[in-house]
């Protein structure tokens, strides 16, 4: 399991790496109908599956690129990264200036990597596996849709994320897991 962590801390090194040097390109002008603040990088927490860091980086008009790496409950005790791709479809306070924020709802897809050992439920064949020396892992899909508070005055975000698809395949133990996942955070702007 040490490889797995290494693998991990790897990965997230890379996004950081990226996102600050992406971060650091700020766009010249706005584009209109962008949502304030929705460009750069913020770095934050994430509490439920997982249960973690969260980082994010703007990729300009409404577009974004997430980030969580934390603990995961299900299917069995894992260290999870998901890495997704968002558009911000609709902000519900629509760029209202008097207003100290916007709220815009986003969509979004993107890949999912799980660490685990031990016990885990696999539905695809029925199968139930308890070996805690037996080290897993599962990689797959998810779509999410989420609600995010950008504060103009403020820098820091809060979210609330539901991925209600999300498709992982188990390895060595050939598997199918279909997952639901929910989380709420808040992330700081540089």
């Amino acid at each position: 399991m040490n490889s797995s962590y290494f693998l991990v801390t790897l990965l997230l090194c890379l996004i950081f790496a990226t996102s600050a040097a992406l971060a650091a390109e700020k766009p010249s002008a706005q584009t209109s109908g962008q949502v304030p603040n929705s460009d750069g990088f913020s770095l934050g927490l994430v509490l439920g599956d997982p249960t973690g860091i969260t980082l994010r980086s703007g990729r300009g008009y409404r577009r974004a690129i997430q980030a969580h790496l934390g603990f995961s409950p299900f299917p069995g005790d894992a260290m999870s990264l998901m890495v997704d791709w968002t558009y911000d479809v609709w902000d519900f306070l629509g760029g209202t200036s008097d207003l100290p924020l916007s709220l815009p709802l986003y969509l979004g897809a993107g890949v999912k990597a799980q660490w685990f050992n031990g016990q885990y439920q696999t539905y695809g064949y029925n199968k139930h596996y308890d070996d805690p020396k037996d080290a897993n892992f599962g990689l797959g899909a998810r779509g999410l849709v989420g609600l995010r508070a950008s504060f103009h005055d403020a820098p820091f975000d809060l979210f609330l994320e539901l991925a209600p698809l999300s498709i992982l395949i188990i390895v060595p133990n050939l598997g199918i897991v279909y997952d639901f996942d929910a989380a709420i955070g808040a992330r700081y702007r540089f």
